[in-house]
């Protein structure tokens, strides 16, 4: 099929502006003179391909300035004053290697002194623009993309002549361009992420389940006891012999785990408010519970052992993201009685005392030192056993106010004394974050679309069905409505809305229990499980660990953002849950479909147009 000229192109571009984007079809500059653009080229050394003279003569690149239309993350088209200025700007910045055979020579530079930038690029950054090769022969004119963190690329653009192409025919069919989808809204050109997730990811659970525990380690005998291997026998003659002598061992640093005590509970107790899953507790010691946690079975979810002291329970965290600085989770574990926690992250050590879910501001305490040792060892609990330690100021400090919660409180703990001992332990699915205040309001933009005229104008039972139903869309397009607490859930916001609820007021606490999204309700326990999923998805793609991708990663994190929106959409005012449904929506056609929930009239917009 043959590529239609540069000139055609640009015609259906602007007639496509005009209907949909008038305010981006302002934004084109006229057409170039031909005098500038030969003196641009006598400026810069070499002949321009001629379809960006084409492009040129057609329009002179854009006027900066909100609503400029762009090519999807490439930016605006360039003027020529643009193409000058950067590319002189890139052609100091790059150097160029020797030959020229092959793309990989020819991407080996930062910047070649060929090429013109002809985009200004993302957020009018123009080092991550488009750029065309002014070299003669093979290739001429062919469109890379210039990347300002990575090594350039050429695009699947043969020319420029392709690309005005292919965009002319996004506007007009709504298709994709670069991955992304266009729209016109309130008169300016924009642009959609069209995005999708597979559609059964690999899961880190489901891997984790099908592992074994491995048993408590068995400590090795010390280097310095074994015997020493027999010599082999050369016979009789002088022998040299070296002797290595090993520096001191240096001491292992003190055990400093993260606490929570909480007056008048039991460890069970403790252990079911932290969110302990049944089926892994057991007894362990402090070097069984970092063993099981760094294997495959526990799937990266946080580890801790409860005890008692006193008439106090506590619980250390061994292992996984730190719980006991949470606010919800300490808030959870004060219920009917109070809570004290030391926590430590690296140079910050603080004492936080919750009372019935109140902190107690007073009782709070926190140090911060300085780091006071130049060493890096990445890894938490090898700096401990090699005795090195950046933050000595951190380690006294964590010292001090555990002794002290013995005079306070009647506290008297030592994580030493309980490192050996086998206590009740358990693998935790973390609680949920707390949702934002309902009184901030609704935010005033989502995605560019005006989320605030939406709700002033908007009837509020209205609303909330168009709510209602983009939810259903965003559960079924990220899959999580196959989930049966999910689907259940749907199922009663779906006759909740046939009873008429006010959408300015969200369900209120006697509603939440409705869907099951009280602590450890069937809905907080799927919603909870996501949230593992996804943060055992991060850590397996981090660490290049098992069969787990980056695609199952995208999948999890669209899975987990729906599922709070469904919460969300539950427990604050629709109009603030709004935002939470739409930022999260998959699919480019949002804004259509919004527009058909909220049964606005008018006729149907044309593919890549909405009015919002």
């Amino acid at each position: 099929m043959s590529i239609p000229a540069v000139e055609e192109s640009w015609a259906r571009i602007e007639a496509w502006l005009a209907r949909h984007a008038p305010v981006s079809r302002a934004r084109l500059r006229p057409p170039a003179a031909v005098e500038e653009i030969r003196a641009a080229e006598r400026e810069l050394g070499l002949m321009f391909p001629p379809d960006l003279v084409a492009s040129l003569r057609c329009h002179d690149g854009t006027e900066p300035g909100e609503g400029a239309p762009e090519l999807a993350y490439y930016g605006p088209p360039a003027r020529v004053a643009d193409i000058v200025r950067h590319t002189a700007m890139l052609r100091d910045i790059g150097t160029d290697p020797d030959g020229l055979d092959g793309d990989e020579n020819e991407l080996g530079a930062y910047w070649r002194q060929e090429w013109l930038l002809i985009t200004l690029g993302a957020d009018g950054q123009a080092s991550d623009g488009l750029f065309l090769t002014g070299r003669p022969g093979p290739g001429h004119g062919r469109v890379g993309h210039s990347r300002t963190e990575d090594a350039p690329v050429f695009s699947p653009w043969s020319s420029l002549r392709h690309l005005l192409a292919d965009f002319a025919e996004a506007l007009e069919e709504g298709r994709p361009f670069a991955g992304r989808v266009p729209a016109g809204v309130d008169g300016v050109l924009r642009w959609e992420d069209d995005r999708s997730v597979v559609p059964d990811p690999v899961s880190p659970l489901a891997l984790a389940a099908q592992a074994a525990e491995p048993e408590p380690p068995t400590p090795g005998e010390p280097a310095a006891s074994r015997a020493p291997a027999p010599a082999e026998d050369r016979g009789a003659g002088p022998r040299l012999t070296f002797v290595r002598v090993a520096p001191p061992r240096p001491q292992p640093l003190p055990d400093q785990p993260d606490l929570v005590f909480a007056e008048g509970l039991t460890p069970a107790e403790l252990l079911s408010r932290l969110g302990a899953i049944p089926a892994t507790v057991r007894p362990r010691s402090r070097p069984h519970a970092e063993h099981a946690a760094a294997s495959p079975w526990a799937a990266h979810r946080p580890m801790v052992r409860a005890g008692t002291t006193g008439g106090w329970a506590y619980a250390a965290q061994e292992e996984g993201a730190a719980q006991l600085v949470r606010p919800e989770v300490l808030r959870a574990v004060s219920e009917g009685t109070r809570a004290v926690a030391l926590t430590r992250q690296g140079p910050e050590v603080r004492r936080t005392v919750v009372a019935d879910g109140v902190p107690d501001e007073e009782a709070a305490r926190l140090v911060v030192s300085p780091r006071e040792n130049v060493a890096s060892v990445p890894d938490r609990k090898l700096a401990r056993r090699l005795g090195v330690d950046p933050w000595p100021g951190s380690t006294a400090a964590y010292s001090r106010l555990l002794a002290e919660l013995e005079g306070e409180f009647g506290i008297r703990y030592r994580p030493r004394d309980d490192a050996d001992t086998g206590l009740t332990s358990a693998l935790l699915l973390p609680l949920l974050d707390d949702l934002p205040d309902p009184a901030s309001g609704p935010a005033g933009e989502v995605r560019g679309f005006d989320l605030a005229a939406l709700v002033d104008r908007t009837p509020p039972e209205r609303l909330r069905r168009a709510c209602a139903a983009q939810l259903r869309r965003l559960a079924a397009e990220t899959g999580i409505d196959a989930y049966p607490e999910i689907a259940d859930a749907l199922a009663r916001i779906g006759r909740t809305e046939r009873d008429g609820f006010d959408a300015g007021e969200h369900m209120g606490p006697d509603a939440a229990a409705k869907p099951g999204l009280g602590l450890g309700d069937p809905l907080d326990l799927r919603i909870r499980t996501l949230a593992a999923e996804t943060w055992a998805a991060r850590r397996s793609v981090r660490e290049e660990a098992g069969p787990v991708g980056a695609e199952d990663l995208s999948a999890w994190i669209a899975r987990e953002g729906a599922a709070q929106a469904l919460r969300a959409f539950v427990l604050l005012p629709v109009p603030v849950a709004a935002e939470w449904i739409l930022s999260r929506r998959l699919s480019a056609r949002w804004r259509e479909e919004l527009a058909a929930d909220l049964g606005e009239g008018g006729p149907q917009p044309a593919a890549g147009s909405v009015n919002s």
